[in-house]
């Protein structure tokens, strides 16, 4: 009965260690982009993937630094279909409660992007000159790690428009979706390392 207890105990202690512990996170998922323009075209689910490193948990705080390669687009009629692609990068600060093997968390910070590509069908040169080249904002989201995995979701305000407002107006009236700001859910799995 002793080692049985010794040993339920060396397994919770090595939880709490292993969920609570600094180190390099591995992460994947799912994104879906909208425009905040309300128009009667849609979004588009996309990917992304990248690593990031999650400091160790202070009072409930730690950081998590990332850089993510994220794909993205809008459907801008039945005709042009937008696809751009990022490098992303969001500090995120996360609170969150220390408990035995798992530590549920909130966390909000700033992300900066970088296009990178513009695949699609149906985009023109006019279009794909209008388009902005970094995109800002600031996500929010709420996540938990179970022992090496992480599990989050994220909702990101883009602070600014899809394209050029000033540089594009012909290609904006065609498009009323690309005067609007981004808006993503995102969806990720991370392992720990």
């Amino acid at each position: 009965m002793k080692k049985l207890t010794l040993l339920i105990v060396s397994i919770l202690c090595i939880g709490v260690l292993s969920a609570n512990a600094q180190g390099l996170v591995i992460k994947g998922g799912w994104n879906y982009n909208k425009s905040s323009v309300k128009d009667i075209k849609d979004g588009h689910s996309g990917w992304q993937a990248g690593v990031g490193y999650q400091t160790g948990s202070a009072a409930g705080f730690s950081f998590q630094p990332e850089l993510l390669y994220k794909v993205a687009g809008l459907k801008l009629s039945d005709a042009a279909d937008l696809r751009l692609s990022y490098l992303e990068l969001p500090l995120n600060l996360q609170w969150g409660p220390d408990l035995l093997i798992a530590r549920p968390f909130i966390f909000a910070g700033p992300y900066v992007g970088y296009r990178l590509r513009i695949p699609g069908k149906g985009i023109d040169d006019e279009v794909a000159e209008a388009l902005r080249k970094f995109e800002y904002g600031l996500g929010i989201g709420l996540g938990i790690n179970v022992w090496k995995l992480q599990v989050t979701g994220r909702y990101n305000w883009n602070f600014g428009s899809f394209a050029d407002v000033t540089s594009a107006q012909q290609v904006l009236q065609q498009y009323e979706s690309l005067k609007g700001k981004p808006r993503t859910i995102e969806i990720c799995v991370g392992l720990k390392f």
